[in-house]
């Protein structure tokens, strides 16, 4: 009766059936031998099929192809980085589409690329992360998160009044225009209005002004958060800061 038959594998994975009877000679090494090599591109035919014709792509068809692609995510990423972002906020905007095509969207009506990006990385992934939303779940639309940027450099709205405007905007959608008239969240950009608040504020606070004019120049982040207190926090910042300086300094 023959003897079970076994199966080896040499180094080029070539399955050899050996015998319990000696092969080659060899058996009392117990060792496997490469029977035959392939090497070359004819070993495996590798050659041309007759029956098929070949395939030529013209330039042409290839430019035509790769424009009908997607950008891809490194090329994405170059382009950020030649407006001027930090690679932290090339690599957050460029790894999700969905943030990508919102803050594209919001460069195209005429936002700034640094600002736009500030505030998408900022107090919108905030509030997105809070509600558990994605970017393509908020009722705010790429052209309001542009208007709203649009009041902030013009003065309308200041930084701080924009962070409320941006929640009403993220969970209820509408427009910048009728948040601030809804609100009443103009801000004040009136120097004699600013003027008369610091004056008050100033005409309250006698002892801490004593302190100020004592040494305690710290004293002056006091007397502004005052004035935004009173304001309703709607006076214009940088207003507010060089009105409140000048006085200061008169005071001394």
């Amino acid at each position: 009766m023959r003897s079970p038959d076994r199966f080896f594998f040499t180094k080029k994975s070539r399955l050899i059936k050996l015998y319990k009877k000696p092969v080659f000679g060899m058996s009392h090494l117990r060792k496997t031998f490469t029977m035959r090599k392939k090497e070359g591109l004819a070993d495996y035919r590798y050659f041309p099929e007759p029956d098929l014709p070949e395939v030529v792509l013209t330039g042409e068809y290839i430019d035509e192809i790769r424009n009908l692609m997607p950008e891809l995510p490194e090329a994405k990423r170059r382009r950020y980085e030649n407006m001027g972002l930090s690679m932290q906020d090339v690599i957050f905007l460029a790894n999700d589409d969905k943030v990508a095509h919102f803050f594209d969207s919001t460069l195209e009506h005429g936002a700034d690329a640094k600002l736009a990006a500030n505030w998408i990385m900022g107090d919108i992934t905030a509030y997105l992360k809070d509600e558990k939303l994605s970017i393509d779940e908020s009722k705010l639309t790429p052209l309001e998160l542009s208007e709203m940027l649009a009041y902030i450099k013009n003065g309308t709205i200041s930084g701080k009044i924009a962070k409320e405007i941006v929640v009403d905007l993220i969970a209820k959608g509408g427009t910048v225009k009728s948040v601030i008239e809804e609100k009443d969240l103009v801000q004040i950009a009136d120097p004699a209005a600013i003027e008369a608040m610091v004056d008050q504020v100033l005409a309250d606070n006698l002892k801490q002004l004593e302190q100020y004019r004592a040494g305690k120049t710290k004293l002056q982040g006091y007397f502004a958060g005052q004035v935004m207190k009173a304001s309703k926090g709607k006076a214009s910042p940088v207003l507010l800061n060089k009105i409140l300086g000048e006085k200061l300094k008169g005071s001394c």
